[in-house]
C-alpha cells in the first residue's frame, strides 16, 4: 500500500522516498524497478537475505471492483533498527501502512518527534496492531474494513477512539461516498467530503492513491479539508483506469477535475 501511495505523490509532482524491507528474491527486483521507473527514490529498499518479499494476484469483476489474493512475504517481519530515521526531519509529511508493524511504529514516532506530520494508512489488520500504530499518528486514515476491525460497529465512535488514542485527524474512506473525519479541536463535529461521480472500471489501489495525494497535500501545507478533496479527486480518476499503480493521475489531471467540479461547500 505504501507502495503504491509513493507512486501516486510522484506521479503527482512530488518527492517519494519508500523505506521498506525486501526478500532476496526475483520479486524483490521487479519492485525495486517498477518503484525506480516511477520516480520512487528506492535507495532504502533492503533487502534480507533468506526472507521473501510481498506479492500479490488480482481479479477485477466488470465492475471495476477487485479481489486481492496476496502472499505477506517474511520479509515483513524483519527488524527496523537500520531505517535512515534522520532524514525525516527534511520530509514533509511521513505516510506508513500497518503491514510492516515493527518499521511503521518506529518511522510514525520518528516524525512525531520530528514535528512532521505523522500518517497512518490504517487498513485492515488486528485490532491489537491498529490500536498499536494510531497511538503514534497525527493522522490515522481508515479503510471501511479497517476501521471495522479497529472499533465494531458505530463508525463515529470508531474514529473519536482513536482521537482519543492521540490521533490529531481521524477519517474512514467510503468509495464512491468519499470521505467521513473528526478533528481533534472539534470531536463532536463530523465532516464529511463526497466522492466524485465517475465510471468505475478499477478500483485496485484507489485507496492507496487517495493516502498518497493526501500525505503530499498535508505535506504542502493544505488544510484538512482541502487535502480530502485532494484525494478524493485522485481516487476518483485512478478508479476510471485499469490498473493499480499505473492508473494513478497527474497533478494537472487532478487540478483540472477539481476545477470543473463544484465545490459542496
Amino acid at each position: 500500500m505504501a507502495a503504491n501511495a509513493a507512486v501516486a505523490v510522484a506521479r503527482l509532482g512530488g518527492d517519494a522516498v519508500l523505506w521498506s524491507p525486501l526478500g532476496e528474491d526475483g520479486i524483490a527486483d521487479i519492485i525495486r524497478a517498477q518503484l525506480l521507473a516511477e520516480g520512487v527514490d528506492v535507495e532504502a529498499l533492503r533487502r534480507f537475505p533468506g526472507r521473501t518479499s510481498s506479492t500479490s494476484a488480482v481479479i477485477v469483476d466488470r465492475r471495476g471492483e477487485r479481489l486481492v489474493i496476496g502472499y505477506r512475504g517474511t520479509a515483513l517481519q524483519a527488524p527496523s533498527e537500520w531505517l535512515p530515521l534522520g532524514q525525516v526531519r527534511s520530509a514533509g509529511a511521513l505516510l506508513a501502512d500497518v503491514r510492516w508493524q515493527e518499521g511503521t511504529a518506529t518511522a510514525l514516532r520518528a516524525a512525531r518527534d520530528a514535528g512532521v506530520p505523522a500518517i497512518l494508512d490504517a487498513e485492515e489488520a488486528t485490532a491489537e496492531i491498529l490500536e498499536a500504530l494510531v497511538g503514534c499518528a497525527d493522522h490515522a486514515v481508515f479503510s471501511e474494513r479497517g476501521l471495522a476491525a479497529f472499533a465494531p460497529g458505530d463508525a463515529e465512535g470508531g474514529l473519536r477512539r482513536a482521537l482519543a488514542l492521540g490521533a490529531q485527524v481521524a477519517a474512514v474512506t467510503q468509495g464512491a461516498a468519499g470521505v467521513m473525519w473528526v478533528e481533534a479541536g472539534a470531536p463532536a463535529q463530523v465532516r464529511r467530503e463526497p466522492g466524485f461521480a465517475v465510471r468505475a472500471v478499477d478500483t485496485l489501489a484507489a485507496g492507496d492513491v487517495f493516502h498518497g495525494a493526501y500525505a503530499l497535500a498535508i505535506a504542502g501545507g493544505s488544510p484538512v479539508r482541502d487535502a480530502m478533496r485532494f484525494g478524493c479527486a485522485a481516487a476518483a480518476i485512478k478508479c476510471t483506469r485499469p490498473g493499480g499503480r499505473s492508473g494513478a493521475p497527474t497533478r494537472a489531471e487532478v487540478e483540472a477535475l477539481l476545477a470543473h467540479a463544484p465545490h459542496p461547500r
